[in-house]
């Protein structure tokens, strides 16, 4: 039971952040895993499958929902929001009186480009869809990555293929690496 309920937590960590996954699987067991090179691969690729079908296909009830709730939030909070103020102004010339005067509305500022995008922006135009799927379940987290993707290609069929592939190499690159370097396997080769 203890080994189904840790395959679980290994699937749903590897949906959102793909890197936790074999991280998991080979620490976790104290440097004897807990599952075989095939179990852990069946179960980090199928995690990042799954959250990659979640983000593809929720995506766009997700953005509503938090568009939503943001929208709610600012009005909330300019209805409760606290007055602002212009900066003070100081009379010098007699005793110091401070004068402030009441600004009537907050502008919300939209951010338009931050460092992050820049960067999404910048791959995307390089290397294309094939590079962003490449880099999302390592270099980005999955839902981030998957998200930006369905923004930009619209061909779901495309970024599930991309994103297979791209998960399923990286899945048997670090399990190889985990495998080569546990301590299970150095006791062997020493042997």
């Amino acid at each position: 039971m203890q080994k189904v309920v840790h395959f679980i937590v290994v699937v749903l960590l590897s949906s959102v952040k793909f890197i936790g996954g074999p991280t998991l699987v080979y620490l976790n067991g104290k440097y004897e895993p807990e599952f075989g090179f095939i179990q852990a691969n069946i179960a980090i690729i199928s995690g990042g499958m799954l959250g990659v079908v979640a983000f593809i296909y929720f995506s766009k009830w997700i953005l509503k929902v938090y568009r939503d709730l943001r929208r709610r939030a600012r009005k909330f909070f300019s209805k409760h929001e606290r007055r602002f103020y212009s900066p003070p102004v100081a009379d010098v010339t007699a005793d110091i009186d401070i004068h402030y005067n009441y600004v009537e509305k907050h502008e919300w500022k939209k951010k338009i480009f931050t460092p992050r995008s820049r960067r999404f922006v910048r791959i995307w135009q390089r290397y294309g869809l094939v590079g962003l799927a490449a880099l999302t379940p390592i270099l980005f987290s999955i839902p981030i990555g998957t998200f930006l993707m369905t923004r930009l290609e619209h061909n779901r069929k495309k970024i599930l293929l991309y994103m297979f592939i791209s998960i399923v190499c990286w899945s048997l690159l670090l399990t190889s690496l985990f495998e080569l370097t546990s301590a299970r396997t150095i006791h062997d080769i020493l042997k």
